[in-house]
């Protein structure tokens, strides 16, 4: 008896996948969703692609998802048609910040004729600029004295740039000029040559000298999409 039980386990094991399998393919299922591109500057004009299969396949094929109805929502309040394919255009928020892209949400839901539904979903970037860069230092009102260290930092963001990751910043040209300048006396006789302070590196620190008003230019340049951003920061800085 008990190998009798032994024999039939296996088969109904069979049996219940088989149902299970049979079950699954009579709801609507994605099997591919693809917005390209998926990061840029506004507008940004987009190409949604999916693809769908599964539930109640009767009557004649809708956009080549076996006759499921498939809405489109970018999560701007716009809406593509009933198909697999859609297009869309993503205009500028108004509202945004330097220190965010704007990230919209596309979701795309297939319905069958008997009313059985799926979703999927995924996550377009819209930037305001190619590349965006803030500077800012640890006094940010400007005023500070001959006695203070000031150090400045530098944030950028673009499509392959997230502004709080250190690693990004790699593939960035920095170029801070401190408004200020050094001596130095060159050749024979010796003459005093001004140079102006200048330093490559991300976030670099400072002190100036002497009392007086100084503007901070810092350049950015990005060689792979050959674009360069500025910004300058000013300081008044006194005599303790």
């Amino acid at each position: 008896m008990k190998r009798a039980l032994f024999l039939l386990l296996p088969a109904v094991l069979l049996v219940l996948i088989a149902l299970v399998g049979c079950e699954d393919e009579t709801n609507p299922k994605f099997t591919r969703l693809r917005v390209y591109p998926d990061c840029g500057v506004a507008p940004l004009n987009v190409e949604g692609l999916a693809i769908a299969s599964g539930g109640n396949e009767s009557g004649d094929p809708t956009g080549g998802n076996n006759n499921l109805e498939i809405t489109w929502d970018f999560g701007d309040g716009g809406a593509g048609g009933s198909t697999s394919v859609a297009y869309h255009t993503f205009t500028r928020d108004e509202n945004q910040t330097f220190q965010r892209d704007t990230t919209y949400t596309v979701t795309v839901k297939a319905v069958d004729p008997d009313g059985k539904t799926t979703t999927i979903s995924t996550l377009v970037h819209v930037m305001a600029d190619t590349l965006a860069i803030e500077a800012s230092s640890n006094f940010p009102g400007g005023a500070a004295t001959t006695n203070d260290t000031i150090r400045f930092d530098l944030h950028a963001l673009a499509c392959n740039i997230n502004p709080d990751i250190d690693d990004d910043y790699r593939n960035l040209v920095f170029n801070w000029d401190m408004g200020d300048t050094f001596v130095v006396f060159e050749g024979s006789p010796p003459e005093p040559v001004s140079y102006p302070y200048v330093f490559s590196n991300r976030q670099p620190v400072f002190n100036y000298e002497e009392a007086g008003a100084y503007d901070v230019t810092v350049s950015v340049t990005y060689p792979e999409l050959a674009t360069t951003r500025y910004a300058t920061l000013h300081f008044d800085v006194i005599s303790p």
